[in-house]
């Protein structure tokens, strides 16, 4: 028996930060072990014709989505890289060492335009990138869904500059006494999209916060609910990480 293929994983190589976007394919590629196909059967007599059957889409959302090509959706994204690395370069002038991980979740409408889109998660920790690569997200051309609209999800990473030296990591206990503080604040914020939010700041080294950004629970908290937690963030006081910024991720409930 031929083992299985591997799941399929999709590389964008950028000059200044790095972009990746993985993906599993939910229908196995023929031949991927590079055996030769099997013969075909001899023919026997022929039987009554049965009904035609519907064809099954190749790619399944669930729910009640429509279907949407995965490979097609992972070409978009690729080739949205350029233009996200350019909300990047313009972020770098303001946070040198930005970096982080996002996940974005889209609804593909039937004319292939995305009727919303948001971060399920980001570390990235700056607003204005966040909304730069959204933007890009939410402009471009999708595939078109099948039987419904769809919904296109990407991981993507992007490495800080290696002339640049990092940030301090800190754990998100860093910042409890400033969070506890902010904590009504931020409630309010959240109140027509509750949920769990994670935050990401970057800590100058006098406590006070150089960016911001954040992820909602979901489409509702983009941008309202968002924005007003970034305001709050970035007026709150934290400790001083010394003579370097420090960047902390954390969750806001």
């Amino acid at each position: 028996m031929q083992a299985a293929c591997p799941p399929a994983r999709f590389w964008a190589a950028l000059p200044i930060r790095s972009l990746v976007l993985p993906f599993l394919a939910s229908v196995a590629v023929t031949a991927c072990g590079g055996s030769a196909p099997p013969a075909a059967a001899p023919k026997t007599q022929a039987g009554p014709k049965e009904a035609p059957t519907k064809p099954k889409a190749k790619f399944t959302m669930g729910g009640q989505l429509g279907s949407l090509d995965q490979g097609k959706v992972s070409q978009t994204f690729e080739s949205l890289g350029t233009r996200f690395n350019e909300c990047l370069t313009q972020a770098s002038s303001r946070v040198e060492f930005i970096g982080g991980r996002v996940k974005f979740k889209l609804r593909i409408g039937l004319d292939g335009v995305a009727k919303w889109a948001y971060f399920s998660e980001s570390t990235l920790g700056d607003r204005e990138t966040e909304r730069c690569m959204l933007n890009v997200a939410k402009g471009a051309r999708w595939p078109i869904p099948e039987e419904g609209e769809g919904q296109a999800v990407g991981d993507l990473i992007f490495d800080p500059s290696p002339d640049v030296r990092d940030a301090v990591p800190w754990g998100a206990d860093r910042a409890a006494k400033a969070l506890a503080s902010a904590r009504a604040k931020l409630g309010q914020c959240a109140q027509r999209a509750p949920g769990k939010y994670h935050a990401t700041v970057y800590v100058q080294t006098n406590g006070t916060a150089m960016a911001a950004g954040v992820a909602p629970p979901d489409e509702r908290g983009e941008p309202a609910a968002v924005d007003c937690m970034v305001d709050i963030l970035k007026s709150m006081r934290f400790p001083s990480p010394g003579s370097w910024p420090a960047k902390v991720t954390f969750d806001v409930e």
